[in-house]
């Protein structure tokens, strides 16, 4: 016992420079519960819907977890989607080529997450306070734009999203069951590897750390802070741009309700991956992982017939447990 004592602040300091690796074990030992208790857990229906439903929220986490490494929030990150996704169709159902339409759409959200940066950095308004407040302004201009109804397209260029977010045959095709695996999980592994170099290999990504960990040091450093995390929050809408034209691709419809809810579960996500609250920590790998973790548990429970709210209040408690672990481990530092 003494031994585990003195020995638990090295720990400690090592598994600091990993905060993804609760997160990674998590998930393991997750996977594996539900392997032996969910039944067909573990066929290529079950695990392709995992990485799948993940892939379209995991590329609003790794968003959201970039800002969330720069010191900042977006709560508004389902709201801009929903916008995002209404911009799309209608374009297209009022004719205007896929070229305009797609471009259009990932140009607004972009705007939208650009907005928000300039709210909180010139009005240093809190950004969970800002952005909780353009969440609900960006939904009211949701049902504004959609008058509350479905846009579903039928037009020429369905080709086009099938190419883009259409079965994963080559994968599919590996499996004597059938498979649901999407192209969707191509771009989400794309976007996560870009996002991995441009917070670890780049000044970039180095900026952003210094802009989330310690803002006047870095400022006094040369780094200009304001400008990092207004990019941040334009990445953040590029993102969010990217997941609504890859799900509409799937649909080819959207609603009012399109993305309600997503920011909690991206910021859950973020921070089951181990990124801090408090900024300046955190890998893209982190925020992959807590995606991947709650879409299991989603997929586990739903394969056992448990009732959502078991899956809300277990998720709520893995949240707990990830900040409390996380506080832990940042006092190795």
């Amino acid at each position: 016992m003494d031994v585990f004592t003195k020995r638990l602040p090295e720990v400690r300091h090592q598994l600091s420079y990993f905060p993804e690796a609760v997160a990674l074990t998590s998930f393991l030992l997750l996977f594996f519960f539900f392997s032996i208790a969910a039944p067909n857990f573990l066929t290529p229906l079950s695990i392709g819907n995992i990485l799948t439903f993940g892939s379209i929220v995991g590329i609003v986490t790794i968003g959201v977890g970039l800002l969330m490494i720069a010191g900042e929030f977006d709560l508004s990150v389902g709201s801009n989607f929903a916008i995002a996704s209404y911009v799309l169709a209608l374009s297209l159902i009022a004719g205007w080529p896929v070229w305009v339409g797609v471009p259009l759409a990932v140009i607004t959200s972009s705007l939208l997450g650009l907005l928000n940066g300039v709210i909180v950095t010139k009005t240093q308004i809190p950004s969970f306070i800002a952005t909780l407040g353009t969440m609900l302004a960006y939904r009211g201009i949701v049902r504004a734009i959609g008058s509350g109804n479905f846009a579903t397209y039928k037009g020429e260029e369905i080709a086009f999203f099938q190419t883009l977010n259409g079965e994963f045959t080559l994968l599919n095709d590996l499996f004597k069951t059938q498979g649901s695996f999407r192209m969707s999980l191509i771009w989400f592994l794309l976007i996560a590897v870009v996002f991995t170099f441009l917070l670890m290999r780049t000044r970039f990504g180095n900026w952003v750390y210094a802009a989330g960990g310690n803002p006047e040091a870095a400022n006094a450093q040369g780094v200009n802070v304001t400008l990092v995390k207004m990019v941040c929050f334009t990445l953040t809408g590029f993102l969010v741009g990217i997941a609504s034209i890859l799900q509409f691709s799937y649909r080819l419809s959207v609603d009012p309700l399109r993305g309600d809810g997503m920011e909690l579960i991206a910021v859950a996500a973020a921070v089951i991956g181990g990124i801090r609250l408090t900024g300046g920590v955190g890998t893209i790998f982190g925020a992959v992982m807590g995606t991947l973790l709650l879409q299991t548990l989603d997929q586990g429970l739903v394969l056992m017939h448990i009732p959502i709210q078991v899956f809300q209040a277990t998720a709520g408690a893995i949240i707990v447990i990830s900040v409390i672990i996380n506080t832990f481990l940042g006092k190795g530092d």
